[in-house]
């Protein structure tokens, strides 16, 4: 029994066993006095160091609380990533290759019905294991957002040396120990993990600041690093598709129906990415029916009729398939080395 770690307290069946260079979950059932199995009313999550057993000592019970959470997001987002990767939709949408348009992807979704993962790991890890006790924790997202951009300066401010280089044989990103390294070595795809992991439902309220985010920091990447990427990859289809969808979101009629509403203060209030604007009176709800997004969003914006609830859902879907497929992309391109 491992005397650290972090604690996921449900019976609940949350994410599979995992036994990885980076980082390690306890299987879901014990074997009990008949020789059956019981399901563990706890699982232990923990992350694979060489100093682990020092962490505590060297970081404070609470920052150890939030590295575990932080990595255990990066398990958290490689299941919605192999469970998104499996989607029929998602199969659908890659033979669009690197032509796939946004409005391809709104399309698809008329046919295709889109659920988000969680696990609900997240949920229950509330408790870390000191030196083989049990103890509460207070989540404090502030600081789990520090670890996923800041790892490696802190493990350095901690005297805590970095994670044994590791060798990956094969750059995919449904290899768990692929992912996980790039999560190490660039800040990027480590916020970015971070980010789509705690993306749980449609209408949590911080759902517009995650997707934002995720895309700023995507775009912010290819601007840097573009060149590299054309000079490294094998794979120009998947360089030529994420420029194509982040040129879309970012540059073309389309922007307007993602930046412009998630920065549209005067349509969302402070639900928005920014408060500065008046919020203006809504002269009606839209009851057009099955209209296209473009056409739901155009009517808020310019007529102040507000979309129903299952138009804000169909606007939800398209901005979280398209952030999500670019984002699978994205980390198809050659990050680092292996």
């Amino acid at each position: 029994m491992h005397d650290f770690g972090l604690i996921v307290d449900t019976r609940l069946r949350t994410l599979p066993s995992l036994e990885s260079f980076y980082m390690e979950y306890e299987c879901d059932e014990s074997e009990n006095v008949e020789g059956g199995y019981d399901t563990k009313p706890e699982r232990l999550f923990w992350i694979n160091h060489k100093q682990l057993n020092g962490f505590i000592a060297e970081m404070g019970e609470s920052n150890f609380f939030s590295l575990h959470r932080v990595f255990l997001s990066y398990y958290e987002a490689l299941n919605k990533l192999r469970d998104f990767w499996n989607y029929p939709i998602t199969r659908e949408i890659t033979k669009k290759g690197e032509h796939l348009a946004i409005s391809d992807i709104e399309n698809m979704l008329k046919s295709h019905d889109l659920y988000i993962n969680d696990s609900i790991a997240l949920k229950y890890a509330n408790y870390i294991r000191n030196n083989g006790h049990k103890k509460y924790m207070e989540v404090n997202p502030f600081q789990e957002y520090l670890w996923s951009i800041q790892m490696n300066e802190l493990f350095n401010s901690y005297n805590i040396s970095a994670f044994d280089t590791v060798t990956i044989t094969r750059d995919n990103i449904l290899d768990s120990s692929y992912l996980f390294k790039g999560a190490i070595v660039k800040k990027e795809i480590s916020v970015v993990l971070y980010e789509w992991a705690n993306i749980t439902s449609f209408l949590q309220p911080d759902f517009i600041k995650r997707l934002s985010n995720i895309l700023e920091v995507i775009t912010n990447d290819i601007q840097r690093n573009k060149d590299e990427y054309d000079r490294k990859s094998t794979k120009p289809m998947i360089n030529q598709l994420v420029y194509s969808l982040d040129t879309q979101v970012n540059k073309s009629s389309w922007r307007k129906y993602f930046f412009g509403i998630f920065n549209a203060s005067n349509l969302l209030g402070a639900y928005s990415r920014h408060s500065s604007g008046e919020i203006v009176s809504i002269t009606g709800v839209n009851n057009q029916g099955d209209i296209d997004c473009k056409k739901i969003i155009d009517e808020w914006w310019k007529n102040n009729q507000l979309p129903t609830d299952e138009q804000f859902i169909k606007i939800f879907k398209l901005w979280y398939f398209t952030t999500s497929y670019l984002l699978i992309n994205w980390l198809r391109l050659p990050h680092f080395t292996m």
